[in-house]
């Protein structure tokens, strides 16, 4: 059987035992791929998915690795004569994480103009043969359907239609086969990448969307574009591909990590060594309100998710947020960007942002919650976040609470993007540094500031870069932008809550 994409690992959760599936795509057949994987349980095999539009039709395949908890190992695989393997952490130790975001071009102008492509994908993967990473956080737009628009010729004309009509018109069953196909294209294309596909054989992933995924911007446009026929088929057949490619699932299974009681596709993994790891989808439940990134029902959900995390003292919680919770003053960089060229873009994306007027009361609720978490369960709370093409480093700080350690009043934002995109140009990055130093007001009490990462005084990273968040006896991570034409990486590191022993207690 001819072996089309993968093997794509992805973790899937390690309650009972460490799950790590691999994801296949071959060429329609009934029989089962030959797959083994030393050092496993058990491995197990189900076809998730025929791809009727595909030429010719393909078979998607799930192969589950179970492994029993325990020493640290390296589980060496073989699936159709494909070679590859995987390190897993032993049991209690908190995993080494690669982190990166926008795999890939929104405009093929930015394409044509870029050297190396892959540049930084080749580093992670040399940095990972050196000291191999557990898992691999891919924190939204790991493919871009904005070709769609011009590569389908019906997708091109139903532009051009006058707006009033656009919205009315139906999705038509050839509109829906080359979307279909379109989809499918680009996750083969872009996954097949030889040093995106290294990576995905090596390292297990964990994957979250974000608006190119589906179509620029989507979840931030007014409710009649959202709810029309055309948008509504589009997200659904986005959805369909997200579900197999980057949750691995069938049409009717949730993801092992699913959070109980949630709309969407939120995910949340608990007892990774000293860390826990919430994931949640800002693209799913975005109408039919306006102002929604998540659904009332989902947040209860993701509290409760959150309440049930361990109470062990001096822990960490990741929040992989694909778009940034404390980036930039909106108002003022509107403003600003409406005198510079080539700026269309950059506007779209602070937009959709949750720091947008439309969010902001969302976003209030959050932080809130993010502060109440990490003093009931002594954690410290980091949020790792994409989207916007340059690396940053903000603070959340918080001095409502005169009894809160240090590390319970303060969040860090990481931002880690693009592994493939090209930051904005010289003239945006200049008027987004020019703000950079601004100090937003979240709440009475609750600040937002960006922290100078680049050199003094230079807030932001405006080359391609991705993220090492590596654990030490310590329990610090050591959070470093490995960056394009920089040999020393960027630094940040995350001390746990100061655990104060209670009176009498040693």
């Amino acid at each position: 059987m001819a072996l089309n994409l993968g093997p794509i690992l992805q973790f899937r959760g390690n309650t009972e035992e460490y799950l790590v599936s691999a994801l296949v795509i071959l060429d329609a057949a009934d029989k089962e791929p030959r797959c083994t994987a030393a050092g496993a349980k058990e491995v197990t095999c189900k076809a998730i998915a025929t791809i009727p539009f595909a030429l010719p039709t393909m078979t998607a395949w799930r192969i589950e690795f179970h492994i029993i908890p325990g020493q640290a190992r390296q589980i060496d695989y073989e699936i159709e004569g494909e070679r590859g393997s995987f390190l897993v952490p032993a049991a209690g130790e908190t995993p080494r994480i690669a982190y990166g975001s926008c795999n890939g071009y929104s405009d093929a102008k930015l394409m044509k103009a870029g050297d190396d492509h892959y540049e930084r994908w080749r580093h992670l993967t040399d940095t990972h043969a050196k000291q191999p990473y557990h898992l691999l956080l891919m924190g939204g737009d790991q493919v871009y359907s904005d070709g769609m628009w011009k590569e389908i010729k019906e997708m091109a004309d139903w532009l051009d239609l006058p707006a009033d009509e656009r919205f009315q018109t139906p999705l038509t069953s050839s509109m829906a086969a080359e979307l279909d196909q379109y989809f499918c294209k680009i996750y083969v294309e872009r996954w097949n990448k030889a040093k995106i596909a290294q990576a995905f054989r090596s390292i297990p992933t964990v994957m979250m969307w974000d608006d190119h995924d589906i179509m620029d911007g989507w979840g931030s446009y007014p409710y009649n574009w959202h709810n029309s026929p055309v948008y509504q088929g589009i997200f659904e057949i986005a959805r369909r591909y997200f579900r197999l490619f980057q949750l691995q699932c069938d049409a009717n299974e949730l993801h092992p990590a699913s959070i109980k009681g949630a709309n969407g596709f939120h995910l949340g993994f608990q007892r990774l060594g000293k860390m826990s790891l919430l994931v949640p989808d800002l693209r799913s439940e975005r109408q039919p309100k306006p102002d929604q990134i998540i659904s009332l029902a989902s947040w209860d959900a993701i509290y409760d998710w959150m309440a049930n995390c361990p109470d062990e003292p001096a822990r960490h919680l990741l929040v992989m947020s694909s778009i940034p919770v404390a980036y930039q003053d909106l108002g003022t960089i509107e403003k600003l960007l409406g005198v510079l060229p080539g700026q269309q873009e950059l506007e779209d994306d602070l937009r959709d942002h949750w720091s947008s007027p439309a969010h902001i009361q969302e976003r209030k609720r959050l932080v809130h919650r993010l502060f109440s978490h990490a003093k009931s369960k002594r954690a410290r709370v980091t949020i790792l976040s994409g989207d916007v093409h340059v690396g940053a480093l903000s603070v959340i700080e918080s001095t409502r609470d005169a009894e809160a350690e240090r590390g319970e009043a303060v969040i860090n934002q990481l931002i880690s993007t693009g592994i493939v995109h090209p930051p904005p140009p010289a003239l945006v990055r200049y008027v987004l540094e020019t703000n950079a130093s601004s100090v937003e007001q979240v709440d009475q009490g609750i600040t937002a500031t960006m922290q100078p990462l680049a050199g003094r005084n230079h807030y932001l990273i405006g080359a391609r870069n991705w993220l090492a968040i590596e654990p030490d006896p310590q329990n610090r991570l050591w959070c470093n932008w490995h960056v394009e034409g920089v040999e020393t990486p960027h630094t940040k590191v995350i001390h746990p809550v100061k655990v104060t022993a209670a009176p009498g207690e040693k």
